[in-house]
């Protein structure tokens, strides 16, 4: 993880909503994208995650929609992209993130489903999207973000997130925790 780590030590700390904010390429876009860290990422996540059991990989609307997509490309696993817009087809199941309305379509119950993020903090986020998988029936056999903050107390959940990497982030910056 030599480039995510070197890409985490480079990005900027902004303040945003009175903290420390990480601005980073795979959670934001921004600096540019460099293709070698993102295949680094997808290789960690292929070593990490669950990929045998996955019939599915279903990722939030946000910026780990890129790096889902590549690892569904390495993966030949189907990707299914959490929305937070209501199409109004069959099957299509509503839920409360936290301030988001999100809505997954194309999971079925008895799916066995691979999730995937770019960042978490507390893993409220994370949470509910697991929950609502299993209130339409599926089966989460993993849950992996790319970069995960410590410094807050984490949201218990019915299922353990896997990271790539975990991260203080503060005014000084950002640091690595083992």
């Amino acid at each position: 993880m030599d480039a995510l780590e070197r890409s985490v030590h480079e990005a900027p700390v902004i303040e945003q909503d009175g903290r420390p904010y990480l601005v980073h390429p795979i959670s934001n876009g921004i600096p540019t994208l460099d293709p070698q860290l993102v295949r680094e990422v997808v290789n960690g996540i292929c070593q990490v995650a669950d990929l045998a059991d996955a019939d599915v990989i279903a990722t939030p609307v946000t910026m780990g929609v890129h790096v889902s997509t590549a690892v569904s490309l390495v993966s030949d696993i189907p990707l299914v992209v959490i929305r937070d817009r209501q199409y109004g087809f069959d099957g299509e199941y509503g839920f409360d993130a936290g301030d988001d309305r999100l809505y997954l379509n194309d999971v079925e119950a008895g799916d066995d489903v691979l999730v995937l993020d770019d960042l978490t903090n507390t893993g409220a986020f994370v949470a509910a999207i697991t929950e609502a998988l299993s209130e339409v029936g599926a089966n989460v056999v993993d849950v992996v973000t790319v970069i995960r903050r410590v410094e807050s107390e984490p949201v218990p959940m019915a299922h353990e997130v896997k990271s790539l990497l975990d991260v203080r982030v503060s005014d000084d910056g950002v640091d690595i925790v083992d």
